[in-house]
């Protein structure tokens, strides 16, 4: 008789294990919630970029290489969608090293110009951090290269 008297409010803890499994499966579901939006957001402005480095292209194939206002507008474009110019080890970015810089004509013997636009990669350790990655390492650069042909005549 006692012995069920101190037995009855054990049982009655339906509210509490209800609680202990709503923390349980919360904590891991809004952790993963935000690793995948991180990763989401950031291949999306990946995806970005590299429209953007299209559309650049094909502003460099008909002037028949890149002029200033089409790196001004590049630039313009990367700043908007949240990569400012930066300097960084006395490198201003993002970088068009490489880049075909003097007029390559249409009927030229090589037609071929190239874009390459290099920019810090800031937020990908923030991503590589969700796998377990965490090195104080540079975390490298976005290195968008692409070959076109001058319409230029």
């Amino acid at each position: 008789m006692i012995w069920n008297k101190l037995l009855r409010p054990l049982k009655n803890q339906k509210g509490v294990t209800n609680l202990i499994t709503l923390l349980i499966v919360l904590v891991p579901t809004l952790g993963i919630t935000v690793i995948m939006l991180t990763i989401f957001l950031f291949l999306m402005k990946q995806a970005k970029m590299d429209d953007m480095k299209d559309r650049a292209l094909q502003m460099v194939q008909t002037a028949g290489y890149l002029t200033p206002q089409i790196q001004t507008d590049l630039q313009d474009k990367l700043s908007s969608l949240g990569y400012p110019t930066v300097v960084k080890g006395g490198v201003t970015y993002p970088s068009f090293a490489g880049t075909t810089t003097t007029l390559v004509r249409k009927y030229d013997a090589d037609p071929t110009i190239r874009l390459v636009i290099k920019y810090p990669a800031t937020d990908l350790a923030k991503v590589m951090f969700f796998f377990g990655i965490s090195s104080t390492e540079e975390p490298g650069y976005f290195y968008l290269d692409d070959y076109g042909r001058s319409e230029h005549k």
